[in-house]
């Protein structure tokens, strides 16, 4: 005679109610798209890496941080959601060149300073703010509208270096030739 009991209906639902617990807070905070096809993801995460490598390689990026973090973002844009108006190649060159015209103002401020304001941390501040505020004009005014190219204007605010334009924009050009090519094969990750 066996004196292995079943388990009471009562426990059953304990470790139910417990195994749903558990599913629900997975699932909040992991997408379920993920869960159904995290290939999808994998490879897109990837391809974003490598194309932002290549770009870095081959332009021997040696700029300031907020002019490649606006580059990694645009190209975390178009992997993200390569299917939305914001990674559209237009906005992408053309936000990131509203950046560049951002920053040419606020340097051009800066040079009608005398040298004593300009030096002030305050001034650099109230300038980086400015190229923010023109920047969002420019790209509202021209429809660019590319929020990456933010990080753009800021790392331009205060110099101009030719070697960061010719980056930023070749950049822009690479990661919208990118997303022209392989737009059918990407899919929307949000």
């Amino acid at each position: 005679m066996s004196t292995h009991n079943p388990p009471s209906p009562r426990s059953r639902r304990n470790r139910s109610r417990a195994s749903t617990i558990r599913h629900r807070l997975l699932v909040r905070w992991v997408d379920a798209k993920f869960i159904r096809r995290p290939r999808i993801y994998l490879v897109q995460a990837l391809l974003a890496a490598a194309v932002l490598v290549a770009i870095l390689v081959a332009e021997d990026a040696l700029t300031n941080g907020a002019i490649v973090a606006a580059i990694a973002s645009s190209v975390a844009v178009v992997f993200f959601a390569p299917h939305s108006v914001a990674s559209s190649p237009f906005r992408i060159v053309g936000g990131h060149l509203s950046g560049v015209v951002a920053g040419l103002c606020t340097v051009g401020a800066m040079l009608l300073l005398p040298d004593s304001v300009a030096a002030n941390q305050w001034a650099i501040h109230v300038l980086q703010g400015a190229s923010l505020a023109l920047v969002i004009l420019f790209m509202t005014v021209t429809n660019t509208e590319h929020t990456p190219a933010a990080g753009t204007a800021l790392g331009l605010s205060t110099s101009i270096p030719r070697d960061s334009v010719i980056f930023i924009i070749s950049a822009a050009v690479i990661i919208a030739a990118v997303r022209i090519i392989l737009y059918r094969r990407l899919h929307n990750l949000i």
